[in-house]
């Protein structure tokens, strides 16, 4: 099952290089990459290689420009963790994709708005992070919903990208988030970060595994995110070492 799957991902990739041209994110033709669920608020999740519709602009950019891009992501913030996540972006100039729950707006309302007025990208993440395959498209419709509108009366912006929380989906629940004019973004290295595996690994996780257009997932709330917060500063200095330019997912 892992050959198979890393043979997918294979093709996957190579139809990204093929079809990929420049132009606005929300133009950009759909492609798929492989993607990986992830244990989150305490629900452990088997790793299984799951194919998702995604399409970014860090990955179209830097396959139509040939530029060494990636995009750091975070998920299921806002949390005690993200004002410290959002000092070391200020600190090193680079902005990041925050994917909200929309549960967890409310509480964290000042730090949704920083989000906003530091110049980074709003994504929907869900209300309270289900799995979308297991929801009824009215369900599937009304977690969507409601979190664009939280996020809306909060931040006074509309986010235009969904990310499926585990990554899990199928045609129908992908066919409601398109039908609410949002892009669906997936990742193509998952830090595994809420295994808590010690901040030289999530570190060594993202930057080993990144090639031009990557999307990087880590996560700023759903638990300890302690070690995502001391791993950060280096995994950006090495990316930039290694000549990386940061773009929004």
């Amino acid at each position: 099952m892992r050959i198979a799957a890393a043979l997918t991902a294979g093709l996957m990739l190579s139809s990204l290089a093929l079809t990929a041209t420049a132009g606005p994110a929300t133009a950009a033709p759909i492609t798929k990459v492989p993607l990986t669920e992830t244990a989150v608020t305490g629900a452990v999740v088997t790793e299984a290689a799951q194919a998702v519709e995604v399409t970014t602009a860090a990955q179209f950019t830097a396959v139509a420009g040939k530029r060494k891009t990636v995009a750091l992501t975070f998920d299921d913030g806002p949390s005690k963790y993200t004002p410290q996540i959002l000092d070391i972006l200020r600190r090193n100039n680079v902005k990041a994709t925050f994917c909200m729950l929309g549960n967890n707006v409310g509480p964290y309302r000042a730090t949704a708005r920083r989000v906003v007025r530091e110049g980074h990208r709003l994504c929907n993440h869900s209300r309270n992070h289900p799995d979308f395959r297991k929801l009824s498209t009215a369900a599937a419709r009304s977690q969507v919903k409601y979190t664009q509108s939280k996020i809306k009366s909060v931040t006074g912006r509309s986010p235009k990208v969904f990310r499926f929380p585990y990554g899990s989906s199928n045609t129908r629940t992908r066919a409601v988030v398109r039908n609410e004019g949002l892009r669906i973004l997936g990742w193509t290295v998952d830090t595994r970060d809420w295994e808590r595996p010690g901040s030289a690994t999530i570190t060594k996780r993202a930057v080993n595994n990144t090639r031009p257009g990557g999307v990087v997932l880590m996560h700023d709330g759903g638990g300890n995110r302690s070690q995502t917060v001391a791993s950060l500063n280096n995994t950006i200095r090495k990316l930039k070492a290694k000549g990386y330019t940061f773009v929004l997912a």
